[in-house]
């Protein structure tokens, strides 16, 4: 489904909540520049998997993941297309796990790629189709 330059995927072997031992994804992307695959099940995220288009390769940046409660992480200042974050932490449900790009300005500033709303956020709960 494409909404406003979002597209929303999800994948598994499951319609329902994930069972021990199965893991569910959610793919979302922003304008076809930046996306993030989830993984976990329920309330429970696994990792995600950061991505952005290959006409930025030469850009230098950091990838950033965020949720509620104040969860954040980035990733190292480089060139990389993509990132895998380690999360294995139980969200609220009806919360968003979010990432962002952030490009390295030539005075050494960084400016969100895609601009102010340019955020990928799979929903809480995760659930495969």
């Amino acid at each position: 489904m494409a909404l406003a330059g979002i597209i929303v995927a999800a994948t598994s072997a499951l319609a329902g909540p994930a069972a021990a031992g199965t893991t569910d994804t959610e793919v979302v992307c922003y304008a076809n520049a930046l996306c993030n695959r989830t993984t976990g099940g329920g309330t429970k995220v696994a990792t995600v998997y950061a991505w952005r288009q290959l006409s930025e390769t030469g850009a230098t940046g950091f990838f950033e993941i965020f949720g509620p409660n104040g969860y954040k992480q980035t990733g190292p200042t480089d060139q990389e297309v993509d990132r895998t974050f380690t999360v294995n932490r139980t969200f609220p449900n009806g919360s968003l796990i979010c990432v962002s790009f952030w490009k390295k300005n030539a005075n050494g500033s960084f400016t969100k790629f895609k601009g102010v709303n340019g955020n990928a956020c799979t929903s809480i709960p995760i659930f495969g189709a």
